[in-house]
């Protein structure tokens, strides 16, 4: 299985739990998220379809409870962890 696809199905066997991600931004600096998988929000904006498999969407449930929904999006190719239900995974 492909690191995709792992974190793919890691994201889908955590339910309603939160998930938090760890990752490599294009720039090369460091970012968080935790977001909810079952989550279902509306995205607005000016965001831009991708065709690229490897990019998820989430929204930042840290901004969300803040009162304002932050959509962030990353490549599951530049993760570096991932959490959820007690089990956590270093790449």
């Amino acid at each position: 299985m492909d690191k995709t696809a792992f974190i793919q199905k890691f994201i889908a066997n955590a339910g309603s739990s939160i998930v938090s991600v760890r990752f490599v931004k294009l720039d090369g600096s460091l970012r968080s998220v935790q977001f909810n998988p079952r989550a279902r929000q509306e995205i607005t904006g000016t965001g831009s379809p991708t065709t690229k498999a490897s990019m998820t969407r989430c929204c930042d449930s840290r901004k969300a409870k803040a009162g304002n929904a932050a959509w962030r999006s990353f490549d599951t190719e530049r993760v570096i962890s991932i959490q959820a239900n007690g089990q956590h995974v270093f790449f």
